[in-house]
Order: structure tokens, then sequence, then C-alpha cells
């Protein structure tokens, strides 16, 4: 179109006088055709480059003209970048013959430098867009076989990273399962049995002194019968405190319950290594809701380690991701399994606040023995650890909390001396 107005425009400001006698309908209808086929020379490009053959060589034999040129010229190139690879090669050596034909044919009928002087011009206005197309014809095509290349490598490159990390997830999982989940179960089958073989024995001994109860009481009945002189006896067998009052079998019992627990936890997260999933599945995630549930767990080895806990829960926690679930979920289990294993008996204190921006978790513990405890319990010292963890659980919590864009912070609490507090705010808006 821009072509087409600056055509007329040309004509207007003098084109009469250069075209002569030539009507204006045969001045102006090549232009239509060239600008109408121009605008399908890319989607078009065969049929688009016919018609403006066609229609230069009626223009020549018509007028002597080229007529519009420069158009035919844009759709030359148009061909040789967007056309089929044959056309690009009639195209090629087409323009080539025709070049060539011309300047002998010229040279043969007139003068010699006026023929190569043509023969030059109709080599920029053929041979010159035809072959510029070609160039950058092959220089896409380069530039795609790259990006497919480069496409390839990265499929290939994925496919790799994900076979490696299913083979390092599949070797975990057999880790997992022949070392902690056979420790787990063993933990759990020897408590089991010392639990068993406890009531076993408190049976057989509330038993056996029934029974000599009972003989004890025939006995003497019959010695008075028979009118035998001398105080009676009776055989009583010594009281037995119920299973509920024995610290020891509630000890016991925490153990093979967090132990079997512990153990299905392990199952499951053996199948998810094994599996296929993605980690943003949602397949047994841990939930916020889920949070009370988790200190109601943790409230009988409390109790026996003389800690009272207390939790600030909102009534309903907002939808959030499922990574800020995991996370918050898995903060709040590993302080309390802090707490379980270092703080002195006291008060704990559980909270969660949820924002319309961010979620606040914080667990509140006593860092060091109360002089005098209200309830009258006492709780000795932590042991020294056994391992070389020491540290390693909130460093998990701290790398959880950066890993969703969150703060963690724990230490004494300055503003409670006597006090340790583990908090963690989380961004409730983080993308997934």
């Amino acid at each position: 179109m821009g072509f087409f107005a600056a055509c007329l425009i040309l004509y207007v400001l003098g084109g009469s006088r250069v075209m002569g006698d030539i009507p204006v309908w045969q001045a102006v209808l090549p232009v239509v055709v060239l600008c109408t086929a121009s605008a399908f020379r890319s989607t078009l490009p065969t049929a688009a480059v016919s018609v403006g053959t066609v229609t230069v060589l009626v223009e020549m034999t018509s007028s002597g003209g080229l007529g519009p040129v420069l158009v035919y010229t844009d759709l030359l190139y148009a061909a040789a970048l967007y056309g089929a690879p044959w056309l690009c090669r009639v195209l090629q050596f087409g323009t080539v013959a025709v070049t060539v034909a011309t300047t002998i044919t010229l040279i043969a009928l007139s003068d010699r430098s006026e023929g190569v002087t043509t023969g030059v011009i109709v080599a920029m206005l053929l041979i010159s867009p035809v072959w510029t197309g070609i160039l950058i014809r092959n220089h896409k095509e380069r530039a795609d076989a790259e990006r497919e290349r480069a496409a390839q490598i990265n499929r290939l490159a994925e496919l790799d990273r994900k076979t490696v990390l299913q083979t390092e997830r599949t070797r975990m999982a057999r880790e997992l399962h022949d070392l902690v989940a056979n420790h787990l179960s063993a933990i759990a089958i020897h408590s089991s049995a010392v639990l068993s073989l406890t009531e076993a024995r408190r049976a057989e001994n509330g038993d056996t002194g029934a029974a000599g109860a009972a003989g004890s009481a025939g006995a003497a009945g019959a010695t008075g019968a028979a009118g035998t002189a001398g105080p009676s006896t009776t055989a009583t067998a010594a009281p037995t405190a119920p299973a509920e009052d024995d610290p020891v079998l509630r000890a016991l019992a925490v153990i093979r319950e967090n132990s079997v627990q512990g153990l299905a936890e392990m199952r499951r997260m053996v199948v998810l290594l094994r599996s296929d999933r993605g980690v943003d599945d949602d397949w047994d995630r841990p939930q916020l809701n889920a949070l009370g549930a988790l200190v109601e767990q943790a409230r009988p080895a409390a109790d026996a380690a003389a800690l009272t806990l207390h939790t600030e829960f909102p009534e309903s926690f907002p939808e959030v991701s499922s990574v800020i679930e995991v996370t918050a979920y898995r903060i709040v289990q590993e302080a309390l399994t802090n707490v379980l294993k270092h703080a002195s008996s006291g008060r704990v204190r559980i909270r969660c606040e949820a924002g319309a921006e961010q979620l606040t978790i914080s667990v509140d513990s006593p860092l060091a023995p109360p002089d005098a405890p209200s309830d009258g319990r006492t709780r000795q010292r932590p042991v020294a650890p056994l391992t070389n963890g020491a540290g390693a659980g909130l460093t998990g919590m701290s790398e959880r909390a950066a890993l969703v864009g969150g703060i963690f912070d724990a230490g004494p609490d300055r503003t409670a001396p006597g006090r340790w507090r583990v908090r963690a705010v989380l961004p409730l808006t983080q993308n997934t």
C-alpha cells in the first residue's frame, strides 16, 4: 500500500510528462496487480512471484518498460525467503540465466558497453534480491537447526537429570527402608514385647496371689471346722499397682506408639521417594489443621517430662499453598521434638497467628529449671547428645523457612529471661 501510494504521488507530480501518451489505466494497472500480489508474498510466495513475473513481462511487451520493478524485486526476495526449496533453486538459476541471456543479446544487437551496463542493472534487479533471500533463508535455517539442537540437548539433559534424581531417590528409599525403618521396627517390636511380658507377669502374679489366698482361706475353714485350737492365719497377695500408674510402662507405651507412627511415616516416605510424583503433589501432605493433633500426640511424652503444653491456634486456618502448609507443620513438629529433648520442666506455649500476608509460628519453652515448679513436678537435666547431629533440627527449620522466602529465628527470649523461643514468619503470598 505504501508503494502504491508513492506511485500515485509520483504520477500526480509529474508522471504524465514521463509516461507521455500512455493511458492512465495502463500505468496504474500493473502497480495495482503487483501491490496486490505483494500482500500475499509470505503466505503464497509461489503464486505472488508468478503473478509478478507475468505482469512484468506483459508490461515490457506492451509498453517497453519495466514498470514497478521495485515491487517485483520484493516479490523475488520474499519467494526466495519463504518459498519451497524447489522454488529457490528455480529462481536462483532462472535469474542467472535471464541475466546472462539479456546481456549476451544486448551485446550482440547493440553496443557492448550498453549491453554490459544493462546486464549489471538486470543482475541487481533480479539476482541480488534472490541471492539475498537465499542467504537470509540459509541463516535462518541454521539458526533453527541450532535452536532445535539446543532444545534436544536440553531435553536429553533433563532426562539425564530426572534419571539421576530418580536413581538417587530410589537409593535413599532403599537406605531408609533397610536401615532406619528396620531400627524403628526393632524398637516397636521390643517395646511391644516388654509390655506384653510385663502384662503377662502382672497377670500371673495376680492369679498366684488369688490362688494362695483362696487356699489359705480354705485351710483355715477346715481347721476351724475340725475344732483345732490355735489362731487361724490367712495368706494375702501383695496389691499390685495398675499399669496406668507405672511410669515405666507409660514410657514404654509412648515409645511403642511413637515408633509405630514413625515407621508408618517412614513407609509413606519410601513410597513417595520411589514414585515419580513431583515435589508439589498434595499426596499425603501435612496440613495446618493437623497441628492440634500433632500437639495432642506429644502430650504423653510432655507429661512424662514434666512439661505442660498450651496451644494458641486460630479457629480456622486460611487457604494457603501446600508448600507453606508442609513448612509450617514440619517447623512445629521439629520444635516440639526439641522441646521434649532439651527443655526443662515448665510451661510450653505453641502459638500460630495467621494474618493477611504472613503466618507466624512461635514455640516458647523453659530454658532453665524453675526454682519451685507450681505443679511440684521436676525434670532431670537432659543427657548429653549421643550423636553428632546436634543443631541439625534448627538448621533444617531455618532452611525450610528460607526456601519459601520466610524468616526463622531461634534462641533465648530477650523479653522473657530463662525461656527459649523458636519463631518463624512464612509469607502467605509465596508463589508455587
